[in-house]
């Protein structure tokens, strides 16, 4: 079984976006991805740094390295759609627009996206923090809820940050069905919209029934996946060829976290077609490369 995981951050989790997290990182990578099966990865940069790495990763192993660059729609302008085209990246990640992802606002960004097709993977659903406050320290020691003066620290920090932003973040921003719009405007562009939605499930199912180019990746941890599984979404709300399959986890839990899915799957009787649907077809149809296979 080989594996196209396109929901892939560079760096290590517990540094994301700083510099420090990007050394050693796609070494480990390659490493974790051979035991898991993965083939092929779609590579999330972050504004400048992050981007500019992805782009030397590019280079470093094409044909398994499929990068997407993130944008910041409210401070960039279309154009820069063209550029990381031209620099070898094969589609973008967009997260915490300032307005919702269907104000017209963006549509030079999507039309752009569309005529060069460059697939757009859109976070959907609740946007995640710094803590998390149902799993908190369980699997990292990192993640442990702070008390006291470390709860008061990140509280200012998360103060400080959200003061050198256009007042409009927020989750709300980022429905699924905010990409149902983008998706009767641009029908050529191809988009993933990441978590199936966490926890909008059924908007997210209902969206992808009928859009032909809308897909949604099932990355989203324990929980994510207890819901979909729970709610039995899959074959009763959404058909196979309308997942992808992505991590979106730290590395030294990608082969389990592939293994897992790959068991959920037989156990609800899933067929090896629709899951090589998932676990490849897919996402080789969204980023191009089926015809090359």
């Amino acid at each position: 079984m080989k594996v196209f995981d396109v929901h892939v951050h560079f760096g290590w989790w517990e540094s994301l976006g700083e510099k420090d997290s990007i050394d050693g990182w796609l070494d480990e990578l390659v490493r974790a991805c051979e035991e898991a099966g993965i083939v092929k990865v779609g590579l999330l940069g972050w504004s400048t740094l992050g981007n500019d790495a992805v782009a030397r990763a590019i280079e470093k192993y094409p044909g398994f390295i499929y990068g997407m660059a993130m944008i910041d729609m409210d401070e960039e302008s279309p154009r820069m759609v063209n550029e990381y085209h031209q620099r070898g990246f094969t589609g973008l990640k967009l997260i915490s627009p300032a307005l919702n992802y269907d104000d017209p606002a963006y549509y030079g960004f999507y039309q752009r996206a569309e005529s060069l097709r460059m697939p757009i993977l859109f976070h959907t659903g609740i946007i995640g923090g710094p803590i998390d406050y149902l799993m908190g320290g369980e699997e990292d020691e990192w993640k442990a809820i702070p008390v006291g003066e470390a709860e008061e620290k990140l509280v200012q920090g998360l103060k400080d940050q959200i003061t050198m932003k256009p007042y409009g973040k927020s989750s709300a921003r980022m429905q699924p069905i905010y990409l149902d719009t983008i998706a009767t405007y641009f029908p050529k562009l191809y988009m993933i919209g990441a978590h199936l939605g966490w926890p909008d499930y059924i908007t997210a199912c209902a969206v992808a029934r009928w859009r032909p180019r809308l897909f949604f990746d099932i990355s989203g941890g324990d929980v994510v996946q207890r819901h979909i599984l729970e709610g039995r979404y899959i074959g009763r709300e959404i058909r196979p060829d309308k997942l992808v399959y992505a991590s979106d986890c730290d590395l030294r839990r990608l082969k389990d976290n592939v293994l897992g899915w790959k068991r959920a799957f037989d156990e609800m009787g899933m067929s090896a077609e629709d899951q090589e649907k998932i676990f490849y077809g897919n996402a080789a149809r969204v980023f191009g490369v089926e015809a090359a296979e």
